[in-house]
């Protein structure tokens, strides 16, 4: 199903109308245009037709991981052309109700980003590269090191697995795999490669790029 923009708007509306009084409706629904377009950016020539099928972006609000990132994309234009602010805040928090992630509006997620059963799941502040994909229970975040809060830096076509944890300051390069419950702190990763284990006790499994993405192609797609 794909709905317009109209529809979308009014669903939205209707679902934060459960929660709050002081709603802006006008401030909201001036941010679902911008979030779809990141949404067709997105899913354009995913090889998932849950999400591209027949050269056209599917979107619909009755799949759980859409809809979690739409309001992750409605919170985060609103905050571009707000700042910190109600509407910003209630769209946020709608999505830890609906959805029990963390995805604040504040955190630049990539353009490319995808999840799958994604309950639980703190992406806090981090640098983030393009093609994300995240499972349950995964956390990123910053850790105090020499005084100061470090936060990660996540290279591109990145996967982490279930209850993956990112922190401090965590370097990931390219096209690497972190295997479930991977704990990784003030930790060096390099390009191409699959970790486990937990910080300090890791083991590093290397390989090719190609491998790699050969791995992840059902996700992105890279050999269309």
């Amino acid at each position: 199903m794909n709905c317009s923009n109209k529809a979308l708007t009014d669903l939205l509306l209707h679902q934060l109308r459960n929660y709050w009084t002081d709603i802006d409706e006008d401030c909201i629904a001036s941010a679902v245009d911008s979030a779809m377009e990141m949404i067709e950016k997105n899913y354009k020539g995913l090889p998932n037709r849950r999400y591209f099928n027949d050269g056209q972006v599917v979107f619909s609000p009755y799949i759980s991981v859409q809809w979690m990132n739409f309001l992750y994309r409605v919170s985060r234009a609103i905050y571009l052309k707000n700042g910190y602010c109600d509407s910003a805040d209630q769209v946020y928090y709608l999505n830890k109700i609906m959805h029990s992630v963390d995805w604040f509006y504040a955190i630049d997620l990539p353009e490319h980003f995808l999840c799958e059963h994604p309950l639980g799941t703190i992406l806090g502040r981090a640098e983030y590269s393009d093609h994300l994909f995240v499972y349950q229970g995964v956390t990123v975040g910053g850790n105090r090191k020499n005084g100061e809060l470090q936060y990660p830096k996540i290279g591109e076509n990145v996967m982490l697995y279930a209850n993956a944890t990112v922190l401090g300051d965590t370097r990931i390069g390219n096209n690497v795999i972190v295997s479930a419950d991977t704990y990784l702190i003030n930790a060096e990763i390099p390009d191409n490669c699959i970790v486990f284990g937990h910080s300090p006790d890791i083991t590093i499994v290397n390989k090719s790029e190609t491998q790699i993405k050969e791995y992840t192609d059902y996700i992105w797609g890279w050999k269309k």
